[in-house]
């Protein structure tokens, strides 16, 4: 299970709530490729609108769902929760039939449905949850994948960390004395600052297109143009599914915690796909660097340590009292050459007490439109 933050303002707060639903978007931008794969975009623009692709695509129903009140008026950011995922992701255009786009003052093309989980009438600061050093004995202990967020002023959508949730989840306990609204129908009270129960029942009603990225991605790689963020959003939707289960995940048959774009530093190094699953006696992670060109030395000798060692110093701690297994893995286009696969089978990195096993090696090839995946290492 994950826990995905969604950014709101003062003005949009109220409509998720009582249409029960989230979502992220690009102010004016639409993604006509998601309906039509063969038409001519803007590369920059699209590949800003995929990430948001991706970025939803690593949502299952049954998440929980947290909001991020952005500060005005001199109110600091609030944290408020939590909610529970109830839908697939879907696409809804950003013209002028937008689902709410007149009430909320910008079009969200990218949505899911809510429900009530264990929802708090009052909010946390981002100063209790990001800033406090209060029951904090580590600085893995911060939840840096929203202060990474912050610092980078990017991304309405954003996976935090299962020790990050709990510790949230906590903070929002100790703030409610322990009360929940018994409620399945929420508003929000700008002047309390507080979610309410709702006396009205609003009915969602806007479309809901299925997010499908596969068609675009062909097109683009037919053209032999760049499509690593088409690939990313691709995997995230599908990477525990039947099909790439298997291949892809540790554990197979259990409950997976996925991010894409893990910010692994304050400058741009991102892990393109992290996967995380555990059992009572073992934690297993997989870090996956994607390409949608063929292989290179550089991906071995510079970016994996690199994601290795900003694990090991913000990740690893947490779970010290498992067994901890790390799953190196590059994906890339096509086979491995025989001297590339030498190279990258002498690949090694320690972690004192963490089982960093052998580099992983996926090629994908794209065949009767389709992508197929094949383990060469």
């Amino acid at each position: 299970m994950n826990t995905h933050v969604f950014v709101v303002d003062s003005t949009t707060f109220k409509y998720h709530l009582e249409y029960k639903f989230a979502g992220t978007g690009a102010g004016d931008k639409q993604a006509p490729f998601l309906l039509n794969s063969n038409i001519s975009f803007p590369a920059t623009t699209e590949r800003m609108l995929v990430g948001m692709v991706a970025d939803i695509s690593r949502i299952r129903i049954g998440d929980n769902v947290v909001f991020y009140l952005q500060s005005h008026n001199g109110a600091p950011g609030m944290f408020y929760g939590i909610f529970k995922v109830e839908s697939e992701p879907f696409f809804d255009e950003n013209n002028d039939s937008n689902y709410l786009k007149d009430e909320l003052g910008k079009g969200l093309s990218f949505r899911i449905l809510i429900s009530g989980g264990q929802v708090y009438r009052k909010g946390v600061t981002e100063h209790e949850f990001l800033d406090s050093l209060k029951g904090k004995n580590h600085p893995s202990d911060l939840c840096w994948s929203l202060i990474y967020r912050k610092l980078k002023g990017n991304r309405g959508c954003t996976m935090i960390m299962d020790y990050e949730y709990e510790d949230l989840k906590r903070k929002l306990d100790e703030k409610n004395e322990g009360s929940i609204l018994d409620s399945a129908n929420f508003t929000f009270n700008p002047t309390s600052k507080e979610i309410e129960s709702d006396n009205l029942v609003h009915i969602y009603e806007g479309v809901q297109n299925e997010i499908n990225i596969l068609k675009r991605l062909i097109y683009k790689y037919n053209r032999n143009n760049a499509f690593e963020t088409h690939l990313q959003a691709y995997l995230t939707k599908h990477l525990d599914k039947a099909h790439y289960r298997n291949l892809l995940l540790p554990l197979p048959d259990n409950c997976t915690w996925i991010g894409n774009e893990v910010s692994c530093g304050v400058g741009m190094q991102k892990i393109d796909l992290m996967i995380k699953q555990e059992t009572e006696t073992d934690v297993f992670i997989k870090l996956i660097e994607l390409k949608d060109e063929f292989p290179y030395t550089a991906i071995v000798d510079y970016q994996i340590p690199w994601y290795l060692e900003w694990l090991s110093y913000y990740v690893v701690p947490q779970y010290r009292e498992k067994a901890i297994h790390i799953i190196p893995t590059i994906i890339a286009r096509g086979a491995l050459s025989s001297t590339l696969k030498a190279h990258f089978e002498r690949f090694k990195f320690n972690i004192d007490d963490v089982d960093v096993k052998p580099l992983e090696y996926i090629g994908f090839n794209v065949e009767a439109n389709n992508i197929t995946l094949t383990k060469d290492l």
